[in-house]
């Protein structure tokens, strides 16, 4: 009895696994249901363009921000390696 409990134990840890599912990072993000938060302008208009290395050479995402919203349009994805144009300060509101 007692070493068929250990075997019925021991296949069910076998099929349990060890790290459970993993996400799948191919699978499209659903905009919908996303939290972060859109970065803020500071009410300023600009163009944030990102790239994959130093060199900035591969763009791999932007922001812009208008003077009609103080959250930026963004696309593609954020790094470390980024350029700003056309930075102007907007009027009051």
């Amino acid at each position: 009895m007692k070493m068929q409990l250990m075997a019925v134990l021991m296949g069910v840890g076998l099929l349990a696994g060890c790290g459970g599912v993993e996400a799948d990072v191919d699978a499209p993000v659903d905009l919908a249901t996303r939290e972060d938060e859109l970065p803020a302008c500071n009410h300023q208009s600009f163009e944030r363009v990102f790239y994959s290395e130093p060199e900035k050479i591969n763009e791999v995402g932007w922001w812009t921000c208008g003077c009609d919203s103080n959250t930026a349009w963004v696309s593609g994805r954020t790094t470390a390696y980024s350029t700003t144009f056309g930075a102007t300060a907007c009027a009051q509101w």
